[in-house]
């Protein structure tokens, strides 16, 4: 199974956020999302990829590096998206999955996908009102048109613009772009040539309603995929993880042997009155000061889906945590999300609920009562992180502490 990535377009609509990039190079969660989908890819086995580039094609080519073929829509500024499949064509031999550069989705619908016979597309049957929106109409589990042309009360749900060919479908589809390239139409959209395709061979439509996605077309997307979607997806990331700790009974009795060695362990109980602690210096945020019953104390502000670090050394690790909201929230209780990592390795996530205290201030913000994670790392240096998955509003306020090593 082969995949294409179609990324030549320029991405106008969000060149204000963008600052010029290409769409596919605009980062959500500290990555662009090119790489997200390189990444989902990889991870299901599909494979070789092929991207056809356009704009600013030498940036996204030093980005994804030897993960992906790369073919070139010199033409890109007068030429849509068939037109950049049908450049494709000599580089695809037999089943693929095609998608827009502009999609951000949870990895979970890849594999539904995969997992359907023949041909298939992803829709989401909770959306298909917008006129932006491509909608689909379905009989039968078949998708029997698509387009954003489609009324409404006909319409079963909105493509994503993720779909997967079979050796007849991609046939059927690598055709048909090559009828319509050579009838001119050049400006035509891949839906077009869907359209025609799925009156040709049967296209499963697998309904993915209820996970994360979006296409990014305009700023407003944007937010919405940094603040719900990537969040939805990270979180759900990290549940895998956990399950797969839990039910794996090879990879519990590895760890019940890395426990036993080296003593990690996550701990609620409190740390011994008589230890002195201190505040590890952190990269990632913004260092500030906040005021608590007139003491200044030292912390990071960190902003949502960006990672702050910090050196520890094995033993007793305490990691405190505060949500800083802008002036003006007060909700009674606010819930959040934050994830660890132990040398860039997925260690823990919890939710968390914070609320008000009035006794700590911060200008210009909310600060909330203090949460607390206490831990024990095994012996020699470690890179611990600390990542704010989600919340409603406002910033993650951190500070990572280690017992004071006594100056001889």
């Amino acid at each position: 199974m082969q995949a294409v990535i179609l990324a030549a377009g320029v991405g106008s609509r969000l060149k204000t956020l963008s600052g010029g990039k290409p769409k596919c190079l605009v980062e959500i969660g500290g990555k662009p999302i090119i790489l997200h989908q390189l990444d989902a890819l990889s991870d299901h086995g599909v494979g070789p990829v092929v991207c056809v580039l356009g704009y600013k094609a030498e940036e996204v080519r030093a980005v994804i590096g030897q993960r992906a073929t790369i073919v070139m829509n010199e033409r890109y500024e007068d030429t849509n998206s068939l037109h950049s499949l049908w450049l494709a064509r000599e580089s695809v031999t037999g089943p693929f999955v095609l998608l827009n550069c502009d999609l951000l989705f949870d990895p979970d619908i890849l594999d539904r996908l995969l997992e359907e016979t023949g041909s298939a597309l992803a829709y989401d049957s909770t959306s298909s009102r917008g006129r932006e929106q491509t909608k689909v109409a379905i009989r039968e589990r078949k998708v029997v048109d698509i387009g954003k042309d489609l009324p409404p009360g006909s319409a079963k749900g909105e493509s994503l613009g993720l779909l997967k060919f079979d050796a007849e479908g991609g046939t059927a589809m690598l055709q048909m772009a090559d009828h319509l390239m050579r009838d001119g139409h050049e400006k035509a959209w891949v839906m077009e040539a869907t359209r025609a395709v799925c009156q040709m061979v049967p296209l499963v439509a697998v309904n993915i309603a209820g996970k994360p996605w979006t296409e990014i077309d305009f700023p407003h997307d944007l937010d919405v995929a940094r603040r719900e979607v990537w969040p939805a997806i990270h979180k759900g990331r990290w549940r895998q993880v956990i399950r797969w700790r839990r039910t794996r009974w090879t990879a519990l009795a590895a760890l019940l042997a890395i426990f036993a060695l080296t003593g990690w362990h996550a701990s609620t109980t409190l740390r011994p009155a008589s230890v002195d602690w201190e505040t590890a210096a952190q990269t990632g945020g913004t260092a500030v000061s906040i005021t608590k019953a007139d003491r200044t104390q030292r912390w990071w502000l960190v902003p949502l889906n960006t990672r702050t670090t910090a050196k520890v050394p094995g033993g007793a690790v305490t990691i405190e945590l505060r949500l800083a909201l802008p002036e003006g929230v007060t909700a009674d209780s606010a819930r959040y999300v934050v994830a660890l990592t132990l040398d860039d390795r997925p260690l823990d996530w919890r939710a968390l609920t914070s609320t008000p205290d009035s006794s700590t201030s911060l200008a210009g913000r909310a600060v909330r009562d203090r949460d607390r994670i206490e831990l024990t790392v095994p012996a020699g240096q470690h890179t611990l992180g600390i990542e704010l998955l989600a919340a409603r509003a406002g910033d993650l306020l951190v500070r990572v502490r280690i017992p004071e090593i006594p100056q001889s």
